[in-house]
Parts: structure tokens; C-alpha cells; sequence
């Protein structure tokens, strides 16, 4: 009987980001990779993007698809959503894997007007293309296939028939982020075995943030993956495969 690992993708991602991943699982492992709403393939709004609200979009989603139970992955924003569903719904969550999860740490004031700069649907679909390619790109380590795929899908989602609900989602996913408290302490008190994990170059989720949340959780495994960004599940997906492969099977 295959183990479902549901994959949740990042911010201004979608579940293409993790087809390499799980082309990397093994035999037994089936890997069911989401669209958040408005991202990828799935233009339809949705009514809140704050983490909770997505965690029960991902949790009917489930339902929809009677997955009873699954090994949550989340990346980037994705990470954050991950570990509201396994507060939601713990039962459903036979473990936990945040990698490059945003919101680790509370926002200070600068990097809150940061990432409001760099998500106004409005700047977004002003920006030059060129300004929007190197935007797309900030964050990767790796200059290879995975980079280039992203920065070609996120150039086609932000400039096609489906761009106003992309740029949408987008900034209404970092408000949404922005207003949530840190994982850290969502995190304290929880049980579900968990595995942080994120690149040691990663500029959005630095090892120093995402380590807080070893405070919280001091029993999680911790990975730091060299010579990777924030974009492990592109940049590095074998990697990324074996530590999920090797925490479901501690299940």
C-alpha cells in the first residue's frame, strides 16, 4: 500500500515546481503535488489567502480526494500553510517537512515593507520584463534547469490570460503571511514528527530564522543543505526526495 506525500509549493510557485521531486521518491511512495488557488492551474480566487484559510482549502482538498492521510510537504509559503494543516488536522498528518518555510520569525518593520514592495499586483505588472526576470531569480543558488524552468513559468503566469488572479493571490498570500505569527510559536506543543529543512544560502529563509523553530521543537530534525537557496525543491531535488522519503518511512 503506497503513502501519500502531498506537496504544498511556494510562493509565486506551482505544483510544477515539485515534478522533479517526485520523479526522485520511491516505489511506495505517491506524491500528490497542489495549485494553490490562483497559482498554476488554478485560476479560480479564492476567499482568504492567509495561512489557516489555505491550510482548510488544502484540507477539503484532501477530502476531494480521499486522502485520508499524507506526509505534508510544504516549501517557502507553502512550508507555513503545511504546518497549519498539521494544526487543523492533526490526525491527517503522519509527518511534517517544512522546507524554506517563510515565517519563521516575526517580520520586523523593514522586511515587512520589503515584501509588500515586491508583491503590489499593481508594481508587478508594471515591472519590465527584464526587472521581473531578475526578481523571479533572486533566491536560487543553483543557475541551472530548475531556475530557468520557474523563471519561465512565472514570466507565462504573470504575463498571460490568467495574470490578474496570479498577481492577486500573490499579494494577498504575503499580507496573509505577513499578518500570521511566526511558526516558532504555532509549532510549541505540537507531536507530529517533523523535519525542517532549508538551503545554507537561501536569502528568504536564512538558517538563522529558520532555526527559531527548533526552539519550539527541539526533537525536529534539522538539514541545511549546501550550495542550495531557497529553492531547494529545484535546486536540489534528490536531496530533497531522500529526506522525505526517509521520514515517511520512520512512520
Amino acid at each position: 500500500m503506497s503513502r501519500t506525500i502531498l506537496l504544498l509549493h511556494g510562493l509565486g510557485g506551482s505544483a510544477e515546481d515539485w515534478k522533479e521531486v517526485a520523479a526522485a521518491l520511491p516505489k511506495g511512495l505517491q506524491a500528490l503535488a497542489l495549485d494553490f488557488p490562483g497559482f498554476g492551474k488554478s485560476t479560480r480566487p479564492h476567499d482568504s489567502y492567509d495561512p489557516t484559510a489555505l491550510a482548510r482549502w488544502v484540507v477539503g482538498e484532501m477530502d476531494d480526494r480521499d486522502v485520508e492521510t499524507a506526509v505534508v510537504a510544504g516549501h517557502s509559503i507553502g512550508g507555513r500553510v503545511a504546518a497549519e494543516v498539521a494544526l487543523a488536522a492533526a490526525r491527517r498528518v503522519a509527518a511534517l517537512a517544512l522546507v524554506s518555510p517563510l515565517g519563521a520569525v516575526s517580520y520586523g518593520f523593514t522586511d515587512t515593507l520589503k515584501w509588500k514592495a515586491m508583491s503590489r499586483a499593481a508594481l508587478v505588472a508594471a515591472a519590465p520584463e527584464a526587472s521581473l526576470r531578475n526578481a523571479l531569480g533572486y533566491g536560487f543558488a543553483v543557475d541551472g534547469a530548475g531556475k530557468k524552468g520557474f523563471v519561465t513559468r512565472g514570466m507565462k503566469a504573470r504575463t498571460g490570460a490568467s495574470a490578474a488572479a496570479a498577481l492577486r493571490a500573490l499579494e494577498r498570500s504575503v499580507d496573509g503571511l505577513l499578518s500570521s505569527p511566526p511558526l516558532g510559536k504555532r509549532l510549541a506543543g505540537t507531536t507530529v514528527r517533523l523535519l525542517v529543512a532549508t538551503g545554507a544560502e537561501d536569502p528568504l529563509a536564512p538558517p538563522r530564522d529558520v532555526k527559531a523553530i527548533l526552539e519550539a521543537r527541539p526533537d525536529a530534525r534539522y538539514a541545511e543543505l549546501a550550495g542550495v537557496g531557497h529553492y531547494a525543491p529545484l535546486e536540489a531535488p534528490k536531496t530533497v526526495a531522500k529526506l522525505l522519503a526517509e521520514l515517511a518511512k520512520k512512520g
